[in-house]
C-alpha cells in the first residue's frame, strides 16, 4: 500500500519478460509498529538488506 509497492508492482506488470530474478521486498517485520523507542528494530537494517540482495544476485 505504498509507494514501494507501486513501483514493484509496475516493474512486475510491464518488464516481467525482462527479469532475470524475482523483485524482492525487504520491508519492516510482520508485526504492528512498535512504540518509538524500538523503531530501530522494527525497520530494517543494512544486513537484511544485504542479505536480500546478496540472494537476490545468486537467483
Amino acid at each position: 500500500a505504498g509507494v514501494g509497492a507501486e513501483i514493484a508492482a509496475t516493474i512486475q506488470e510491464e518488464a516481467l519478460l525482462y527479469q532475470q530474478a524475482p523483485i524482492r521486498r525487504v520491508t519492516g517485520y510482520d508485526v504492528p509498529m512498535p512504540l518509538h523507542e524500538l523503531e530501530e528494530y522494527y525497520l530494517p537494517q543494512a544486513i537484511r538488506i544485504e542479505e536480500a540482495i546478496r540472494e537476490t544476485v545468486s537467483f
